[in-house]
């Protein structure tokens, strides 16, 4: 297998930024991201690989990019200060590549976290993020036809929302025919000026996260082993978990248990906060629009000879309503640069005493990804990617909507003990294939 780029070039914005919309305000909450970028690959198995559209195909994508990047412009600046994007039309990266020695359906057979990284334009976590192009994105063709579609986007200026609604608008406009005008137009101004930023922040320049040898590993849930799992997780305090609340507590309580946990462990579950403000904010609010609660569990908690996972489901709620009373309500008031130091005070706090025991859940579900269709249909396969950070959890929706895959990361030892966890096994099957077309690609 091979994946060889064969082109690079800058695709700007299809019309300038008026002068007035030079300077665009962060938000608060952008401010306080993490300088990395969220990392996605959309696999398409009907691209042809020759005849006519093959040959256009690029050419468009390309011209959509352009048309994309007038629509969403902060994107085709550059951070200045942790303060404000100069959005002088810089554009974005755009990457060809060529994959020979392999098809889409080996990849999809068998997906291997390591080479699923070779379609993506940049390393996630990649300095570029904050001091360079805030999108960067590869086009690979498969030589036996398909393409994966890599996109990195800064997390400083966008959230997993923010992205796929980024990805519907430039596969509006690959398709044409007046798509994009039936799509929400994005909300690029409501958020820095509900939550604007703060000069006091200006200081802050990313921190590189300390990398560990770790692992790795993707899990698939059916939906019926996930109504037994939100079964299971019923208590007085949670008689209705939702599927978010029972994959997290179990992925939680078998990561515990592969980390010989003495009972003691914390999890922070990210958040789109978008309906938890006062107001209310669009979902076409542009921006890193998140936060978290956490759920934690002590060696004092009785739960040794009881099923943990009803305990954690309902620690989990507890920590979301205490997130509702105490903290969602500031949010959009004047309280609301406060709070969010506060938020981010605590986490710092709370990872350094809790350490190896501290987990980080976050769901993709429900972002409409498998809707992106570039005019090669919807994709076989959207993927996340391997990510170099332990004790991280993202969840991501099946292709049918009904499942969801687990991406977890941990340590070597602890991944060694995760996978051998019979009662993981019950419900969860270990890197199944992604492949689902009955034809050849």
């Amino acid at each position: 297998m091979k994946v060889e780029i064969v082109s690079k070039e800058t695709i700007k914005p299809s019309s300038p930024t008026p002068d007035h919309l030079r300077r665009f305000a962060l938000s608060a909450f952008d401010q306080f991201a993490p300088s990395v970028y969220i990392p996605l690959v959309l696999f398409y198995a009907d691209a042809p690989c020759d005849g006519p559209e093959s040959h256009e195909m690029p050419g468009r994508m390309k011209r959509s990019l352009s048309e994309t990047l007038a629509r969403f412009y902060p994107l085709a600046g550059r951070i200045v200060d942790n303060v404000c994007i100069d959005c002088t039309d810089d554009g974005a990266d755009y990457f060809e590549a060529r994959v020979t020695g392999i098809g889409v359906k080996e990849i999809l057979q068998s997906p291997d976290p390591d080479v699923l990284k070779l379609f993506l334009p940049v390393d996630i976590d990649s300095p570029e993020s904050f001091h360079g192009r805030l999108v960067s994105v590869q086009l690979s063709f498969f030589d036996s036809g398909g393409v994966a579609v890599g996109v990195c986007v800064s997390h400083k200026m966008a959230d997993t929302s923010t992205l796929s609604s980024f990805l519907h608008s430039w596969a509006a406009a690959t398709r044409g025919g007046g798509v994009v005008a039936e799509l929400p137009v994005p909300d690029l101004s409501t958020t820095s000026t509900l939550f604007p930023p703060s000069e006091t922040l200006s200081i802050l320049r990313p921190v590189k996260m300390l990398k560990q040898k770790c692992q790795s590993r993707r899990y698939v849930f059916g939906p019926a082993e996930i109504a037994a799992l939100q079964a299971r997780a019923a208590s007085a305090i949670a008689a209705r978990p939702t599927r978010m609340e029972a994959m997290s507590a179990f992925i939680w309580k078998c990561a515990m248990a592969a980390g010989a946990s003495s009972g003691r462990s914390l999890l922070a579950q990210t958040m789109n906060i978008r309906k938890r403000t006062e107001p209310q904010l669009a979902p076409s609010s542009v921006g890193c629009l998140i936060s978290y609660f956490t759920a934690k569990v002590d060696e004092n908690d009785e739960h040794h000879e009881k099923d943990l996972l009803p305990l954690l489901v309902a620690k989990m709620r507890d920590g979301m309503q205490d997130f509702l009373e105490n903290y969602s309500k500031k949010l959009g008031g004047l309280e609301s640069f406060s709070t969010m130091c506060e938020l981010n005070k605590t986490a710092g706090e709370l990872m350094r005493t809790y350490g190896p025991s501290f987990y980080a859940v976050t769901s993709w579900c429900r972002f409409g990804l498998y809707e992106v269709d570039f005019g090669w249909g919807k994709p076989e396969w959207t993927s996340i990617c391997k990510s170099d950070y332990k004790n991280v959890v993202v969840l991501t929706d099946t292709r049918d909507g009904e499942g969801v895959e687990a991406w977890l990361t941990l340590g070597e030892a602890e991944m060694a003990a995760f996978e051998k966890d019979q009662d993981l096994l019950r419900y969860a099957t270990p890197n199944p294939s992604a492949w689902t077309s009955p034809r050849e690609p």
